[in-house]
């Protein structure tokens, strides 16, 4: 009856109206901040967790910093919080020392609730490496239980494999740099068949780097050769791949939200060097995308079903008319050196989420 249908389309017009209502929410920040295994000193970590809690705070936002490191999820009275040790001022995690009761250790716990929490796991870094199993099984299990991860397990594990990202781009019509996975030490000289038997070529990791470190030029196939044959005498069954070497004077980074390009950067490569990380101090400027660039960058981001991410690409000689080489889609991209030339887009990513119709796309 007409009666009826009135009262559904105004509770209809009613959740629509509460739905794009801004919303205040509770942002747990996942890390491991002891995840660096070089024998140097890193601070984007805590740079990185300093930018969060200050743009969190800019637009009124509850936010928490967990560490993965002694992290365990404990449920009272129909509730579920999270327990974790607590921090310093510089973004550190401070482990408990061996006398210490259990109280004592960790900070009080927090309460989060599938309505009113995201979780942003940032640091699941790679299994048996630089994390725990038992820390991606954590998370996955709280998105069994209904609450909003970004990235999601799926996206983190699509996109820490850098062999599996490239095969799905590819998949998605984008284009690459050719790319060639070593499946064992003395696999070199058919891998580069496959590249053609052409240098230079890059060597790197599939699981990632850190900070840019574990991405090599070589020149040769005698350097190639040997440097498989040691990296698999230390780490057997680390995942190497040969690639392509394009010859650049910068790549670029875009920043992706929910397909919406919020920014983008043009990096430099750094003299003498072939990478362009902003972590390794690399030049950063603001850079005009063309219509090209800005449509493969967001298919590169669908592939990977990546809610938030970073796409980085090497540009191609025709930028209007030729598809870029899209190298990588980081599903945990740091926001530090985007946001010295766009401020604000961090607090512009937390208060995107104030719309709850958002945390359903």
């Amino acid at each position: 009856c007409k009666k009826t249908r009135g009262l559904i389309l105004e509770k209809f017009k009613s959740f629509i109206a509460e739905e794009e209502k801004e919303q205040p929410y509770k942002l747990i920040i996942f890390n491991h901040s002891a995840e660096m295994v070089r024998d140097v000193k890193d601070t984007s970590l805590g740079e990185l967790i300093k930018l969060l809690n200050d743009s969190a705070k800019k637009v009124d936002i509850e936010i928490y910093n967990v560490d993965f490191v002694g992290l365990y999820v404990s449920e009272k009275n129909g509730k579920k919080f999270l327990n974790s040790f607590p921090f310093d001022d510089n973004g550190d995690v401070i482990l408990p020392d061996q006398s210490d009761r259990l109280e004592k250790q960790y900070q009080s716990p927090i309460e989060i609730n599938k309505e009113n929490t995201i979780l942003m796991p940032r640091g699941m870094g790679t299994v048996d490496f630089t994390s725990s199993m038992n820390w991606i099984d954590t998370i996955k299990g709280l998105e069994l239980d209904g609450f909003l991860t970004i990235p999601s397990v799926k996206t983190w594990e699509i996109c820490s494999s850098k062999y599996l990202t490239d095969k799905i781009c590819r998949k998605n019509g984008l284009r690459t740099p050719k790319t060639v996975a070593i499946s064992y030490s003395e696999d070199t000289e058919r891998a580069m068949s496959e590249l053609g038997n052409k240098f230079p070529v890059i060597l790197k990791t599939s699981t990632g780097s850190q900070t840019g470190v574990g991405v090599t030029i070589q020149e040769s196939f005698r350097s190639l050769h040997s440097s498989v044959q040691m990296l698999k005498l230390y780490r057997k069954y680390l995942s190497l791949l040969v690639q392509e070497y394009i010859k650049t004077d910068y790549d670029v980074r875009v920043v992706i939200l929910d397909n919406q390009i919020l920014g983008s950067m043009k990096r430099k490569v750094i003299s003498g060097d072939i990478r362009s990380n902003a972590s390794l101090g690399a030049e950063t400027e603001t850079i005009e995308l063309t219509e090209l660039e800005k449509e493969d960058s967001i298919k590169a981001a669908q592939s990977v079903e990546g809610r938030l991410v970073g796409v980085d690409f090497i540009p191609s000689k025709n930028k209007e008319k030729e598809k870029p080489y899209i190298l990588e889609v980081n599903s945990m991209p740091g926001f530090g050196g985007i946001e010295k030339i766009q401020k604000g887009l961090t607090a512009e990513i937390l208060k995107h989420f104030k719309n709850r119709k958002n945390w359903r796309l």
